[in-house]
């Protein structure tokens, strides 16, 4: 993740015709609203990068859903193993026609070159239970495709576990991981998610999108 954009105006956006998701920014972690997607159509940057407006066609629904709000857009991923830019920005959508949203104050929130969805550095509990039993860890970083954690007794690569992620106010993220990298110098691993519901998968975007806005933020 490219840390030193974030905050940034994103002159430079997605291609038009990428597909992107959309989710309002506003909303309790656990109730907020589901994510949408849309279309870019255009990305203008004004003088200087001073003002940036995208236009993004989506249902009416969402259009209808989202207009007045803050949300955050992020650039969906390429075909399965591919090296594709991801990115996370955050905008104010207002309805521009009934299918199409005007995205405007456009702000990089962070970018991703290599594989795998935007990660968040995050020190959150998170308890794997494997065959062996149940060991606590931490996160070091997450996404919503798996997780970097430390320990200090760690499971083997290909390692299947049971994963219980401990978010803000109470509230836990179950996954299956398989575990695909152990650096045992360092006391980390990296988990990939194989099995996670979509109720789940909201709610640590949702999670996830909210770090990046609040260390972007400098809080």
């Amino acid at each position: 993740m490219d840390g030193a954009q974030g905050g940034l105006l994103m002159t430079d956006g997605p291609a038009v015709d990428t597909t992107v998701t959309l989710m309002p920014t506003t909303g309790a972690i656990d109730t907020g609203p589901r994510v949408h997607t849309g279309t870019v159509r255009s990305w203008t940057a004004g003088a200087a990068g001073l003002v940036v407006t995208s236009h993004v066609s989506a249902p009416p629904a969402t259009v209808e859903a989202l207009d007045g709000q803050r949300v955050w857009v992020s650039t969906e991923a390429g075909e399965a193993g591919a090296v594709v830019p991801h990115a996370v920005f955050q905008a104010v959508a207002q309805a521009h026609r009934a299918d199409e949203l005007a995205l405007t104050g456009v702000m990089l929130l962070a970018s991703e070159t290599r594989r795998g969805a935007v990660r968040v550095p995050a020190s959150l509990p998170v308890h794997l239970t494997t065959t062996d039993g149940v060991a606590d860890a931490r996160t070091v970083d997450l996404s919503r495709s798996g997780l970097r954690l430390e320990a200090d007794d760690l499971p083997a690569e290909n390692t299947e576990v049971d994963i219980a992620l401990e978010l803000e106010r109470g509230l836990e993220v179950h996954a299956r991981g398989e575990v695909v990298r152990v650096d045992d110098d360092a006391h980390e691993a990296v988990v990939r998610f194989v099995e996670l519901d979509q109720d789940a998968a909201e709610v640590l975007e949702r999670s996830v999108l909210s770090e990046l806005a609040k260390q972007n933020r400098g809080s």
